[in-house]
């Protein structure tokens, strides 16, 4: 009987084993170390480990054979992106706009550039949106688009009311911006504001939205103007970004910038823009019959706190307390006086002044409200019809 014999080729059961038991010593081994090598790297960089784990870093190799370094950047985030993609979709119809005044008043007297701001192109037809006070007290008014030359401006109409206007130039197939809505904004949400601060045109600056429905009131030279439902952002907003677009991630204008709250005059992170739902509304009216029609009651109020209250012996200590009434208006035809509280109306609380303003400002000429109001210290209501707010345009 033959004996058989192992060949010297085949391969013995314990080197086998003990190759495998190395394989996989050594994976664990590379796994080990690329874990202890992902915390430890972005350590010695100071970086938090966990933010290479969440995707926002990225880490590569350069240099040659004799020098080799590691670099550790940041990956373009979705909302870099969408700037991008915000300002390649807007910059074109928003407009730089300079106005110009007559030295001496005369028709032959030398231009002089009085002011500069933006506008957002309303339509395609030549009708440009911006602010009021861009072209207000203007003689003569030139628009810029993109590499184009200038072109002469009309106004078309403006409404002080809301510091709204629209220019018109004579031109067609313009880039209309795409209007969106501002009635479902999100504080935080990323918004994109386009202009031209300073003159530098199509500026890009990015912010979140900062507070939704702010009242700004601004004293001014003849009386007290109040701007109500403003959308504040921390998009940096300059002399000049006046008029322009403010826009959403999908790059439609939610807003017209306006104002700044600033103690040096530029961006400190305070900015209002009108939003673009009552821009729209009053646009239209302009465009329809140059004019803009806004309801009132017919008074003249203050805000009520403790210490105008103590003052007049007032039984409440907030809402809004008329001062005066203009005869044959909604307020007066109603029975309210000179000292009345209103504390709501259409069952929304009347805190201040600004809180009425607004309130009004959100209706219809023509719709009927209820007024909640205290007179010494009786509580009353009444219903009224708002009226068509007289229009007085400054010169």
């Amino acid at each position: 009987m033959e004996q058989e014999t192992s060949s010297p080729d085949a391969p013995q059961p314990k080197i086998a084993n003990r190759f495998l038991s190395l394989l996989i010593l050594a994976l664990i081994s590379a796994v080990i170390g690329g874990v202890i090598a992902s915390f430890l790297v972005p350590y010695f960089f100071g970086l938090n480990p966990l933010d290479l784990l969440s995707g926002r870093y990225s880490i590569s190799e350069e240099g040659g054979k004799e020098k080799t370094s590691i670099k550790i950047t940041p990956k373009v985030s979705r909302d870099t992106d969408a700037v991008i993609a915000v300002a390649q979709k807007v910059k074109p119809s928003v407009v730089n706009i300079r106005t110009h005044s007559q030295a001496g008043g005369t028709f032959h007297s030398e231009l002089e550039e009085s002011g500069m701001g933006s506008g957002v192109i309303f339509r395609s037809d030549g009708y440009i949106l911006t602010n009021n006070h861009v072209i207000e007290g203007a003689d003569v008014i030139f628009v810029a688009i993109g590499n184009e030359p200038d072109v002469r401006g009309r106004v078309v109409g403006r409404d002080p009311e809301t510091d709204l206007a629209v220019v018109k130039i004579n031109k067609k197939d313009l880039p209309a911006a795409e209007l969106g809505s501002s009635s479902d904004l999100r504080v935080g949400e990323l918004v994109v504001a386009i202009g031209s601060p300073f003159g530098f045109e199509h500026t890009v600056t990015v912010g979140v939205v900062s507070a939704l429905n702010r009242n700004v009131t601004i004293p001014g030279e003849d009386q007290v103007q109040t701007y109500t439902d403003l959308i504040q952002t921390d998009a940096a907003i300059n002399p000049g970004n006046s008029g322009g677009a403010l826009t959403n991630a999908s790059g439609q204008v939610i807003g017209v910038p306006s104002l700044i709250f600033s103690a040096s005059g530029g961006s400190q992170g305070v900015g209002f823009a009108i939003p673009i739902n009552l821009a729209k509304d009053v646009a239209e009216q302009l465009i329809k019959t140059g004019e803009a029609v806004h309801p009132y009651i017919g008074i003249v109020g203050t805000t009520v706190d403790k210490d105008v209250a103590k003052q007049f012996n007032l039984s409440v200590e907030e809402g809004a307390m008329i001062n005066r009434i203009a005869s044959n208006t909604p307020a007066d035809k109603a029975g309210m006086k000179a000292g009345d509280v209103v504390t709501t109306f259409d069952g929304k609380p009347i805190k201040t002044m600004d809180d009425l303003i607004a309130a009004i400002r959100a209706k219809k000429v023509d719709d009927k409200v209820k007024l909640t109001f205290v007179r010494g210290k009786d509580k009353k209501e009444v219903e009224l019809t708002l009226a068509e707010k007289p229009r007085v345009l400054s010169p």
